[in-house]
């Protein structure tokens, strides 16, 4: 089990590392198998984002401090389904000597109700499976959703919270990922555009600028630019590392 952190003044906190994680899904698929009722509509699928994308795909942290997510929306109004389920996390949550809340549903309280179901499906149309048991599939939530909360993340964490470096990192390491399948940095426009819930909150361009620097400093190249229309092209451009002019 990871060590608890110490501090004088904040309570403990039991970071969950890549091994913490697979033992205590491993422990949870098992426990799905052991409920008759849970084992009638398995596999259960999850969605997450946040700490688990972070550590289980892009690798740019050793550890978070739990495992948010959705569970399949139809499963989620059915009480009998999720005291099942329920159990079956603590259960799985005391064999792998886990905290209680190691992996909770508070993701659910950041998304409409009107789009939580086509954000679970789009999620997992995506097709990328963080954990892929016998009994339950966690998949990584939609990248753009990812990102879209992580710059929210940067640009306003003064209201919230001391630190944002964790915000920025994995802010970067996203865009890294979506990057490897486009062949060409974003764009600063794409990321403003990015509006799941609909709350209009633009990232600040504080925060873009931000992100696109530590990028660079990271990558060794850019991931995410300033976009500048060319009127006698009619095609947008930014400059490259050089100076120089990049058509997009």
């Amino acid at each position: 089990m990871a060590s608890p952190s110490t501090s004088p003044t904040e309570p403990a906190v039991l970071p969950l590392t890549y091994d913490d994680m697979l033992r205590g899904l491993t422990n949870l698929d098992a426990a799905i198998g052991r409920s008759e009722l849970l084992m009638s509509i398995s596999p259960i699928r999850l969605v997450s984002i946040g700490g688990s994308l972070a550590v289980c795909l892009l690798q740019n942290r050793a550890a978070s401090v739990d495992i948010d997510c959705i569970l399949d929306p139809n499963i989620a109004v059915a009480p009998d389904y999720v005291q099942d389920f329920n159990a079956a996390v603590s259960r799985a949550a005391r064999r792998s000597e886990l905290a209680g809340d190691w992996l909770n549903r508070e993701l659910e309280t950041f998304v409409s109700r009107s789009r939580l179901g086509n954000l679970f499906l789009e999620s997992i149309e995506q097709g990328i499976a963080l954990y892929e048991g016998t009994n339950l599939v966690v998949y990584a939530g939609r990248l753009d959703w990812a990102l879209e909360r992580k710059m929210r993340r940067v640009s306003h964490v003064h209201d919230r919270r001391k630190k944002k470096d964790v915000d920025i990192t994995d802010a970067a390491a996203i865009i890294a990922y979506m990057v490897k399948s486009t062949g060409k940095p974003l764009s600063f426009e794409y990321v403003r555009g990015l509006n799941e819930n609909g709350f209009d909150v633009p990232p600040t361009d504080v925060a873009l600028q931000t992100v696109a620097d530590f990028y660079v400093a990271a990558y060794g190249t850019q991931g995410l630019v300033d976009l500048v229309w060319d009127e006698e092209k009619q095609q947008f451009k930014y400059k490259n590392l050089e100076g120089t002019w990049v058509w997009y």
